[in-house]
C-alpha cells in the first residue's frame, strides 16, 4: 500500500517569494473588491484612488516611504536573527526602547554641531535597541530559554515602561494632560531629501544593503546559517554557535532600535505611544513572506507603506481605513499559504520504503 508524505523541497525556485507574494496580492484584490460590493462601493474607483493618494505624486509617495521604513528596518532585524534560526518576536518592544534611548541621550546631552547629534541619537536609537533584546540574548545562549517567549515580553515590558516615562518623569507640561514626552529640538530633525520624504529612508536603503552584505556575502553571515544549521556542524567547523546567536540577536535588535530612532526624529518628534502602530508585529510576517531576504522585505516594506497610507486617505470617500488592513491581512496569509506549496511537496512512499 502506498504512502504519501510531506517533504520539504531541497531546493526552492528563487521566484517562489514573487510568486507566493503576488497569489497573495491577486487574492486580498478578490476579498477587497467584494467587501467593497457588500457596502455598495464601486472597487476600481476605491484602489484607483488608493493608488493616486498614495504613490500618485512627489508628496504622498514620500508619505508612503516614510511609513516603510520602521516596516523594513525591523523587517531586516528579524532576518539577520533568524539567519541562526532563532525568532525575534520583540521588534515592537525594540522599536519603542530605540526612542526611548535616544530621548534619554538628547535629554542629557548638547552638542552644537547637528549634523554629530543626529548621528549620536540615532547611535543611542540603536544600542537602545540592542539593550532591549541583550537579556533575551543572554538567556537563550547560557540557559536555553525559548527566545520567543522572552523576546516578546520584553514587548509588554518596554511599553509599561513608555507609559510611566510620558506619564511621569517625561511627561510635557504643555502638552494639556497627553500622556507625551517634551518634544525634541528642531535643529535634531531629520531632514528631507525630495518633497516630504526623510533622509531617514536614505539610511533605510544603506542599512538593507549592510543586512545583505551580512547575511549573503560575510564570513559572519556564513559563520550565522552554519550555526543555525547545526550545532554539532558548527563545532566541527570551529564556530561558536551560541556566540554567533548572541551576537546575532544583539544587531538585529539595533535595527529595530534605529527605526524607533528614526520615527522619533522625523515622524512623531518626541516619545509617545505614537511612535509604533504595531510595526514590529507586521515586520515580522513582511520578514516571513520574503524568505527573509533584505532586498524582498524592502521591496514589500515599500509597498505595505503605501497600502498603509492609501488605507489613511480613502475615508474621503466614505470607505473605512479597515479595507487596506484587510488587503494587507490577506496579502500576507495568502502569501504564505502559497509559500507553503511552493516550499514543500508531496512524495509517494513505498510499502518497503
Amino acid at each position: 500500500m502506498n504512502k504519501y508524505i510531506l517533504s520539504k523541497k531541497l531546493y526552492r525556485n528563487e521566484l517562489a517569494t514573487f510568486y507566493s507574494f503576488l497569489i497573495g496580492f491577486l487574492i486580498a484584490i478578490a476579498v477587497g473588491s467584494l467587501i467593497l460590493f457588500i457596502q455598495e462601493k464601486n472597487p476600481f474607483d476605491v484602489f484607483s484612488l488608493m493608488l493616486r493618494l498614495s504613490i500618485g505624486s512627489v508628496n504622498s509617495l514620500s508619505n508612503s516611504l516614510n511609513k516603510a521604513i520602521p516596516l523594513i528596518l525591523a523587517g531586516l532585524g528579524i532576518s539577520i536573527i533568524n539567519s541562526v534560526k532563532l525568532w525575534n518576536i520583540g521588534a515592537e518592544g525594540q522599536i519603542f526602547m530605540g526612542a526611548i534611548a535616544l530621548n534619554f541621550v538628547y535629554i542629557n546631552t548638547s552638542i552644537n554641531n547637528s549634523q554629530i547629534y543626529i548621528l549620536l541619537l540615532l547611535v543611542s536609537g540603536f544600542l537602545g535597541g540592542s539593550f532591549c533584546i541583550l537579556f533575551p540574548a543572554i538567556t537563550k545562549v547560557l540557559f536555553g530559554v525559548n527566545e520567543i517567549i522572552t523576546t516578546l515580553l520584553t514587548n509588554y515590558i518596554v511599553f509599561g515602561l513608555t507609559i510611566y516615562l510620558i506619564n511621569g518623569a517625561w511627561k510635557d507640561p504643555a502638552s494639556l494632560n497627553f500622556p507625551a514626552a517634551a518634544y525634541v529640538s528642531e535643529n535634531v530633525y531629520l531632514p528631507t531629501v525630495i518633497g516630504k520624504l526623510s533622509s531617514g529612508f536614505l539610511i533605510c536603503i544603506l542599512f538593507t544593503l549592510i543586512a545583505y552584505y551580512i547575511k549573503d556575502k560575510s564570513v559572519f553571515g556564513y559563520e550565522m546559517r552554519i550555526a543555525g544549521g547545526s550545532e554539532l556542524t558548527a563545532i566541527y567547523a570551529g564556530i561558536s554557535a551560541k556566540q554567533k546567536a548572541f551576537f546575532a540577536m544583539l544587531i538585529g535588535g539595533g535595527f529595530a532600535g534605529l527605526a524607533g530612532a528614526i520615527e522619533l526624529l522625523s515622524q512623531t518628534h518626541r516619545v509617545s505611544t505614537g511612535i509604533s502602530q504595531g510595526f514590529g508585529y507586521t515586520a515580522i510576517i513582511v520578514a516571513a513572506i520574503t524568505g527573509m531576504r533584505p532586498i524582498g522585505i524592502f521591496l514589500v516594506g515599500c509597498l505595505f507603506g503605501a497600502l498603509t497610507i492609501g488605507g489613511s486617505v480613502i475615508q474621503t470617500i466614505g470607505v473605512s481605513s479597515y479595507i487596506a488592513e484587510i488587503i494587507q491581512a490577506t496579502t500576507l496569509f495568502g502569501a504564505l499559504v502559497a509559500q507553503f506549496f511552493f516550499s514543500y511537496e508531496i512524495l509517494k512512499k513505498g510499502k518497503n520504503d
